[in-house]
């Protein structure tokens, strides 16, 4: 019989500097007498950071006159609530001492690295730490850390709590989060304070982050695709969030809106299989429509009006226009980024992998459980329901293209947003299936996506210009021109061609 590695369950939250205060206010109330401490913590590492590409980190921590030595893994990561094997004990000195890591440890570091580690980069914050009960018997530390990152010459700043279950359900976790979320404005974070150092002593900055293939298999049920699925578009949220919020990189927004566009697309995927609850649903479109007039903005001034402006024979009254149309700009953004605030995205974070967590398709909102056939559904296996889903998102498409010369304005919007969806359905499914047809049939589609797509950006630029009236000036209504134009010449040259080209990609499922 094998003895279970130690793991710890921990939940992080990103706080907002200027609410330590208060919450170390709302904590007094508890009754809770905290345990004040100043960490300051070594990370050891090779020269070129072999321990943490695989996923180990290597502290030695100075707690009081005490040193802690600790190794943990990278383990389990989602929506700020991780899971990791953590070995620590007690050392004499500020240096690792193999000689005290159990077997189990050492197998993490081969003997041959272990000569090579050297201090890499440190931490030094202030904790304010509380043990109290939390839901169903738990017990959970909570630890408040104010301090920063410390890497050569470069710095970058901590301020975040940490909720670690010392017993009970995760579920604890989030109930004291949520509340926490609501009221300080906290988001769920996923990165180490370890892999903030790395990032650190590598000079990587953070940016905007892309959504990546999912690694499904054909061996899953429907209910785990479904799960890794919306955990994948969560993440992407998640990590893109404080740059929408802070950050002055378009590109920001630009992914936050794309995650939400793909969880809301693999949300009607599923939808008869695993529907989320309707208070959620509600605040994720609260959420899709707070982003929406900051990116139609961004890609006006960014992207089409850049475009135009060599055409515009009297430079000076063009950048006039401009600076006219960024202010209206720069009064979306800060509308935006009020709306979030208002729409409070770290408690709809949380509350959405507490639904995971929970499994929470497995019943109504209202508590019963979901009919036998549709539990019979969650549990098929997910390679035949997918090719099943595939099928249908296509039909519509092909009908749609077949008529595409005749078709009204409001249809060809209808095929273009069918387009999207099901060109989102196939990259959630890509890992399932190889070959050139899939990769023909996914090309094919992004093609028609971003031909209708540059239509479609035509015409709300038309719309955002014609609002902005007089503001514009004369180079407004020269682009209002240019783009009536655009919009003819895209419907029915690159339009048509890339719809031609998508009746020809054969089907690959």
């Amino acid at each position: 019989m094998t003895t279970p590695h130690p793991m710890e369950i921990e939940l992080k939250l990103a706080l907002p500097p200027q609410q330590a205060a208060a919450f170390v206010k709302r904590m007094a109330r508890r009754r809770s007498v905290p345990l004040q401490q100043d960490l300051v913590t070594r990370y050891f590492d090779t020269p070129d950071f072999a321990l943490s590409a695989q996923g180990v980190a290597l502290r030695v921590r100075r707690v009081g006159r005490r040193w802690l030595q600790t190794l943990k893994t990278e383990g389990e990561r989602q929506g700020g609530l991780s899971r990791r094997v953590e070995f620590e004990m007690p050392v004499s000195r500020g240096v690792p001492d193999w000689s005290r890591f159990p077997p189990e440890a050492l197998a993490y570091v081969p003997e041959a690295l272990r000569a090579q580690l050297a201090p890499v980069f440190e931490t030094r914050f202030h904790r304010t730490a509380w043990l109290i009960a939390g839901k169903g018997g738990a017990q959970v530390e909570v630890a408040l850390d104010v301090g920063e990152v410390i890497a050569g010459e470069h710095s970058q700043p901590i301020c975040e709590i940490e909720l670690e279950l010392k017993a009970g359900q995760p579920d604890a976790l989030f109930a004291l989060a949520l509340d926490w979320a609501a009221a300080f404005d906290c988001l769920p974070f996923d990165v180490s304070k370890a892999e903030r150092g790395v990032r650190l002593a590598h000079g990587i900055g953070a940016a905007p982050v892309k959504s990546v293939p999912l690694a499904l298999d054909d061996g899953m049920g429907v209910e785990a695709g479904f799960a890794a699925i919306v955990q994948a578009c969560l993440a992407q949220f998640q990590a893109n969030l404080p740059g929408v919020r802070a950050a002055d990189d378009i590109e920001y927004v630009h992914q936050a809106r794309v995650a939400l566009r793909r969880l809301r697309a693999a949300l009607r995927l599923f939808r008869t299989a695993c529907a989320l609850p309707p208070g959620l649903l509600d605040e994720l479109r609260a959420l899709a429509a707070a982003l929406g007039p900051a990116r139609d903005w961004d890609v006006l001034c960014g992207e089409t009006l850049p475009a135009i402006a060599p055409h515009y024979p009297d430079a000076d009254a063009w950048q006039q226009g401009m600076a006219a149309l960024e202010a209206r700009r720069s009064a979306v953004r800060a509308a935006m980024r009020e709306a979030l605030a208002q729409a409070h995205p770290g408690a709809w974070l949380l509350a959405m992998q507490r639904w995971l967590l929970r499994h929470g398709w497995h019943a109504h909102p209202e508590g019963q459980a979901v009919p036998a056939a549709q539990r019979f559904i969650q549990l098929s296996p997910l390679d035949a329901w997918v090719r099943r889903a595939l099928q249908k998102g296509h039909r519509p498409i092909v009908r749609g293209a077949r008529d595409f010369a005749a078709l009204p304005p409001a249809r060809r919007h209808a095929l273009r947003i069918a387009i999207k969806r099901q060109r989102y359905a196939a990259e959630f499914f890509q890992t399932l299936f190889d070959g050139r047809r899939q990769a023909g049939y996914l090309a094919a589609l992004r093609t028609a996506q971003d031909s209708l797509g540059q239509a479609n950006d035509a015409h709300i630029a038309s719309g955002l210009l014609t609002a902005a009236g007089r503001e514009a000036g004369a180079m407004g209504d020269f682009a209002l021109g240019w783009l009536a134009a655009k919009q003819a010449d895209v419907a029915d040259g690159e339009c048509a061609e890339s719809i031609r080209a998508f009746l020809k990609s054969k089907p690959y499922w």
